[in-house]
């Protein structure tokens, strides 16, 4: 029995010989650290490393060779990967078995073709495409050619996976990994029951707790500071955020028919899970838009904040954290803690910060716009609060 794989691929087909050729077993083992394959003895043959499946190392007199050795269709497939931390090993053996690993049988979805169809389907808003993808191929390539069937039912797989992603990259990471991760799958599933389990439910997702990021009055003082030492643009985009608690990506996006500035409302139509809300717009707000509308009339394009490098274009991407200035989404946190500081009710933080007002039946009977008004004087109270603490 033979594997077709191509010349170049480095890989040598060995016929199948006796059960002892397969992954290892009985073999000596090592873990795939670096202070542990340096305190392996010259001589002392071959090794498998823990962890990696199908990675060997062999300890000749005087160095050390990595190999990639594992079974395709009862075939033994070796690849040498040569002289290389164990770190390069690592990654090299994952990138070695995506290309010894047979396809999946003619008929069967792969995870990759299930990540496509998912992102054609669903109406996500760019970012969050791209976000997914972003995902597919920084943490789920070598999981991308298996077969559903394969995936559902490699839940160790998936807890390894996890665990990987969450020493290397975080918590943050590893938690959103794994919910995209679910929810692709889960949503394949749908249409063919017959999948396995979704594999994430052997997990144990930690909790991430959450971001204590509102800033206090003598931080916010000190970015108040930084931002008056900044250009009409910049000051004014940061100054939208600030007494808007939006999101960047909401500011930045603005054009001018967002805005009524005569009544003092703001729509955003760029948010977070494709949703659009409105708010009132303080009156400081109204009266620093009035200024810059002047100081910048609009132009064909309409965004209210222009790229200055790209004609056509809004700012984007504005991050000026090495100027002292707090990221927009601190700004969010100072603009929410704000608002419990003055009473404000669930509900009218929920609307006032575009977020869902979906978790109980009577939340879900509000009509947002028909309330903007009610919200006015909260507004505008925590633009007051914002001009008693840094002295406006």
């Amino acid at each position: 029995m033979k594997v077709s794989i191509s010349s170049n691929s480095g890989v040598v087909v060995l016929p199948v010989k006796s059960p002892a050729d397969n992954s290892g077993s009985g073999k000596k083992s090592v873990p795939c650290r670096q202070d542990a394959i340096d305190a392996l003895p010259p001589g002392s043959g071959d090794w498998v490393v823990e962890g990696v499946p199908g990675l060997f190392v062999r300890c000749g007199a005087k160095s050390k060779v990595f190999r990639v050795q594992r079974r395709v269709k009862g075939v033994l497939v070796r690849r040498v990967l040569g002289e290389m931390t164990a770190a390069a090993a690592r990654r090299e053996a994952i990138k070695a078995w995506s290309v010894l690993k047979p396809r999946p049988p003619e008929g069967r979805t792969t995870l990759a073709e299930a990540w496509e169809r998912y992102l054609e389907d669903k109406p996500l808003a760019p970012s969050t495409r791209a976000l997914y993808e972003y995902h597919l191929r920084h943490y789920l390539r070598e999981w991308a050619p298996r077969s559903l069937e394969e995936v559902g039912s490699d839940r160790q797989g998936v807890r390894s996976l996890y665990q990987r992603v969450l020493r290397r990259h975080g918590l943050a990471v590893a938690n959103q990994m794994l919910r995209i991760f679910r929810a692709v799958y889960s949503y394949y599933r749908r249409a063919q029951p017959e999948l396995p389990e979704t594999p994430t439910v052997a997990v144990d997702m930690r909790a991430l707790r959450p971001r204590d990021w509102a800033l206090p009055a003598d931080q916010l003082r000190q970015w108040w500071a930084a931002v008056e030492k900044l250009n009409p643009l910049k000051r004014t985009f940061w100054l939208t955020l600030l007494l808007t608690g939006a999101r960047r990506g909401s500011v930045e996006a603005l054009r001018w028919q967002d805005l009524d500035l005569d009544r003092g409302v703001i729509h955003f139509s760029t948010a977070k899970a494709g949703r659009t809300y409105t708010i009132p717009a303080c009156r400081r707000l109204v009266g620093l838009l009035y200024a810059w509308q002047e100081e910048c009339p609009p132009t064909e394009s309409g965004w209210v904040f222009p790229s200055p490098q790209r004609p056509g274009s809004h700012l984007a991407g504005v991050r000026d954290d090495k100027r002292g200035v707090a990221s927009a989404h601190h700004l969010r946190h100072t603009y929410r803690t704000t608002l419990a500081e003055l009473g404000a009710t669930p509900d009218q933080a929920r609307l006032l910060l575009g977020h869902s007002l979906g978790g109980d039946v009577s939340r879900g009977y509000i009509t947002a716009h028909l309330v903007v008004e009610s919200l006015r004087l909260l507004a505008d109270a925590v633009a007051e609060r914002y001009a008693e603490i840094l002295g406006w």
